[in-house]
Order: C-alpha cells, then sequence, then structure tokens
C-alpha cells in the first residue's frame, strides 16, 4: 500500500544509533583531551621545580665557595680556607627558590700541579625544591633534586 511508510519505520531507529555513537566518540574525545591537560600542566611543573633546584645547587655551590675563598684585598692576610664537612642553606627570603633548600658537602683534597702540591677542595650541592608535604598545595606530590660537584684549590 504505502511502501514508503514501511521503509520510514525501518530507518527511524538508525538515527538515534548514530546520535548516541556520536555522542561516546565525543565524550571519549573530550577525556582524552583532559588527560593530555592534565599530563602537560604535571611536566611543566617538574620542568618548573628542577630549573628551581638546579640554580639552589648552583647558589649552595657559590655560597660555598665564597666562605672556602672570600675575598680579599692586598692589605688583608690570606685567612686560611675552611672546608665545612656539610652545610644545609635555605633560601626562605628569596621568592624566587621557595620552598628549596641546597645541601653542601666539602671534602678536602691533596692535589699536585708541576710537581708542587697543595690543598685542593671538593664541593658537591645537592639542590632539591617541593620540600612541603602539604596536600593543599598545587602538586604537592613532586620533589626535584639537581646535583652539582665543583674542585677547586688554594693555588699555593
Amino acid at each position: 500500500m504505502f511502501p514508503e511508510r514501511r521503509q520510514s519505520k525501518k530507518m527511524g531507529g538508525s538515527a538515534l544509533m548514530i546520535a548516541l555513537f556520536v555522542i561516546v566518540v565525543m565524550a571519549m574525545l573530550a577525556a582524552a583531551m583532559g588527560r593530555f591537560l592534565l599530563d602537560s600542566s604535571e611536566k611543566n611543573t617538574v620542568e618548573v621545580r628542577s630549573v628551581r633546584a638546579l640554580l639552589a645547587a648552583q647558589s649552595g655551590l657559590e655560597v660555598a665557595l665564597y666562605r672556602l675563598f672570600p675575598n680579599r684585598t692586598a692589605a688583608q692576610p690570606q685567612p686560611p680556607a675552611q672546608c665545612e664537612p656539610s652545610r644545609t642553606i635555605s633560601f626562605a627570603g628569596n621568592p624566587g627558590l621557595v620552598d628549596c633548600q641546597a645541601v653542601v658537602q666539602c671534602r678536602t683534597l691533596a692535589t699536585s700541579y708541576n710537581n708542587v702540591t697543595s690543598t685542593g677542595y671538593r664541593l658537591e650541592s645537592v639542590g632539591t625544591c617541593g620540600l612541603r608535604n602539604d596536600l593543599t598545595s598545587a602538586s604537592p606530590d613532586f620533589r626535584v633534586s639537581r646535583t652539582l660537584m665543583v674542585e677547586a684549590y688554594d693555588g699555593g
């Protein structure tokens, strides 16, 4: 009788299935994009803390070297270098290194150059950032550290 009417009844449910499929696919894409965004922000946090930990380690070495070999002038006598076995340096007053610290270790070495033996020093600095275990802070579970080492001698 009416062949067009029978055909439209058969095709009536397929549009619903296509719409449901499109909705599910779009939801999966949205969830994947959200996960990519979260991974990107975590990687950014680790990268920033890594650079800050490197700067903390460098600053710790600079402080230790200055304490080992302070500025001298011709009028001032040369004080003997003091190698502290271990020293923790906190950067509480520095807004760029908040939650960072450096642990510097110093060891005395015997060095020889042109058959002249002198005293050398090996300084190792470990800069660490992300010290707080505060669950309300941004990314509390990321703690990053960087290690630097330098050797120096008194030149005498």
